[in-house]
């Protein structure tokens, strides 16, 4: 995936901005690295595509609380603005890792659903902040060096408050964000825990098929194949209980949905913990299956024609031990190391028992003999 020219080139002048390099497309247009004109502070850009989202990021600038609390996988806006082609863009500081969209390929089935229940977890982290999240637009999340999910909290606003009212652009919402909007929310309003529940529901179904939601629309920078092979490892009955799940979460009656992000977060954990043996394949929600085949075993190595001498190992103590011949030893540089001529066998005891008691008999008939002979002499 390529951005089109029309998505900024290096150098290019964004108020105060500078492009420096392109990093990855997103649903929206385009993340950038940039750098500050003077002072040279690093930040991300991402400029989006259409003109028609500038009503949506003006107006979440505009309800943005500016940085009410410090949290290392979220990121506050610096700044926004238009381009000569009235193409809108958003500052970010800088976040490790890269956007999700980029991340995607590597994921497993596992990998894109603990993404979503980290999700549930940042926002019902923001919660707790008094804010919640008006608009869910995956442009704005990132994956961190750890795998952790980040978020861009770009549509973070006080979670009591209405719909921005800015004359004609009150209600504009990014196009991105507009497939995963409940159809009871209040454009560029919070909504009900049901209603968030529903965003990140739709995501989800986005992570795992491929698709926005139930309309059929397909994000053409998502590769759903790829979980697909994994969707097929699994039986049966995880399988219907996902599609179940995913279902659930789309459904347009808020009582059928989940109540909110808490009891999402635990349909997926759960679901999780009893998919993770059910599995036909090796470990399937765990790693991609490769319908590349297996590769060939190395041939054997060939017969020696004349075998080098080979050192035995000690015996190991115990009985049925046997001896195998150790592997050669081989010096650091990788050759083998010099030999020792193997030294003649060592002479047993009982061996040398032997010979000794052979030459005290020959000594005394030896000296028997000669005594016969002096006494023959003597007479």
């Amino acid at each position: 995936m390529t951005a089109p020219p029309t998505l900024g080139q290096p150098g290019d002048r964004l108020g105060v901005w500078c492009l420096d390099r392109p990093l990855a497309p997103a649903p929206s247009g385009h993340w950038w690295r940039a750098s500050h004109s003077k002072s040279g502070q690093a930040v991300l850009v991402l400029l989006y595509a259409d003109p028609r989202d500038a009503g949506a990021v003006l107006l979440r600038m505009a309800g943005s609380v500016g940085q009410p609390w410090n949290h290392p996988d979220i990121a506050w806006p610096l700044d926004s603005g238009v381009n000569a082609l009235n193409q809108p863009y958003v500052v970010m500081p800088c976040l490790g890792g890269q956007p999700l969209v980029a991340a995607l390929g590597d994921a497993s089935l596992r990998r894109r659903l603990e993404w979503v229940m980290q999700l549930c977890e940042l926002l019902l982290l923001a919660q707790q902040e008094g804010l919640s999240l008006v608009e869910l637009d995956p442009s704005l999340l990132w994956v961190g060096p750890q795998q952790q999910l980040r978020l861009h909290g770009l549509a973070l606003v006080p979670e009591h408050a209405g719909a921005l009212q800015m004359g004609s652009l009150q209600g504009h919402i990014a196009r991105a964000a507009q497939a995963l909007q409940s159809p009871q929310a209040v454009p560029g309003a919070a909504g009900t825990p049901a209603d968030q529940a529903y965003r990140v529901g739709r995501l989800m179904a986005w992570l795992v098929t491929g698709r926005w939601g139930t309309d059929g629309h397909e994000a053409s920078s998502l590769a759903p194949s790829q979980t697909l092979l994994q969707w097929l490892t699994l039986r049966d009955e995880a399988r219907e209980a996902l599609g179940d799940l995913l279902r659930r979460t789309a459904a347009e009656d808020p009582a059928e949905r989940p109540a909110d992000l808490v009891v999402l977060g635990e349909a997926i954990e759960s679901w999780l913990d009893d998919a993770g043996s059910v599995g036909s394949g090796a470990v399937p929600l765990d790693a991609l299956p490769s319908s590349s085949p297996a590769p060939a075993p190395a041939p054997a190595p060939a017969p020696r024609l004349s075998p080098a001498p080979t050192e035995l190992a000690d015996p190991p103590s115990g009985r049925g031990a046997s001896t195998r011949p150790r592997a050669p030893s081989r010096s650091r540089s990788g050759s083998r190391s010099t030999r020792r001529p193997p030294a003649p066998p060592a002479v047993e005891p009982s061996s040398e028992v032997a010979r000794r008691i052979g030459l005290a008999l020959a000594l005394i008939v030896g000296a028997a003999a000669l005594v016969a002979g002096l006494w023959s002499w003597w007479r």
